[in-house]
């Protein structure tokens, strides 16, 4: 009885591997697809940092 559970396991998960493998192939091109598309709708930032550090002491190295 222990082999037909180990048996049945063993087929279903290469059953649920076959699926998502083969479901992954086929939806893949898709995602390239879309990530490209919107890779290149996206415009580059051209804004440069302007903040300027001052020198204050902090309220917790005053004793």
């Amino acid at each position: 009885m222990t082999g037909v559970v180990v048996v049945t396991v063993v087929l279903f998960s290469l059953l649920i591997g076959g699926a998502d493998y083969a479901l992954g192939y086929a939806v893949k091109p898709i995602y390239v697809q879309n990530a490209s598309t919107t890779a290149s709708a996206v415009p580059a930032s051209t804004a440069t940092p302007s903040a300027t550090a001052t020198a204050s002491p902090s309220a917790s190295a005053s004793s």
